[in-house]
């Protein structure tokens, strides 16, 4: 259920009142509910099928925390209202998904999330990340381009992929004079 508290203006919600951090086995009744929140077609833009909520709460069961990335942001009252996903490939890129809920797409929150992610995988030493949605998904094919993707578009699909920079010995990046909140 969406909840009052998340109609925002169109600016970004305050970073006080929302947490966005690394999720963990502890949060999968959070991930479970979250995706059943979503609509038929934000579900069939995730995950290529619409799913129902059974299959959801079996796919957050089975999540694996200890190879894929996992972040979310949590609204004010403990709702998580976005999540992005990072997961190892057979070649060695690492793969993004995200899901955003209704009442708070186009606020910057996927972005925030993907950024976040980026830098996680790029600590580790992970230099290429992709992604794939379907053509029809506008909103994640400009997520995908906020975020600096190189895309190709064929009937059905849009696929990016993006060279991460490794950051230095003191964790920043080339070019970068501060270091890099969170992570």
């Amino acid at each position: 259920m969406i909840h009052d508290t998340m109609n925002w203006p169109g600016q970004t919600p305050p970073r006080r009142d929302w947490e966005l951090r690394r999720l963990s086995r502890n949060d999968v009744d959070a991930v479970a509910e979250h995706w059943r929140a979503l609509p038929a077609g934000l579900r069939y833009n995730r995950f290529g099928h619409i799913l129902p909520d059974a299959t959801l709460d079996r796919f957050a069961d089975d999540l694996d925390f200890s190879s894929d990335l996992f972040c979310g942001t949590f609204s004010p009252d403990g709702l998580l209202v976005g999540l992005a996903q990072a997961a190892p490939e057979w070649d060695g890129a690492w793969e993004l998904s995200f899901s955003v809920l209704p009442g708070v797409q186009r606020k910057g929150l996927a972005k925030r999330l993907g950024e976040r992610l980026m830098r996680m995988l790029a600590a580790q030493g992970v230099r290429r990340v992709r992604l794939c949605c379907l053509a029809s998904n506008q909103p994640m094919t400009s997520l995908a381009r906020a975020l600096g993707f190189e895309l190709v578009r064929d009937n059905v699909f849009v696929r990016g992929e993006i060279e991460l920079k490794s950051p230095g010995l003191r964790g920043l990046l080339p070019g970068q004079t501060t270091r890099l909140r969170g992570g």
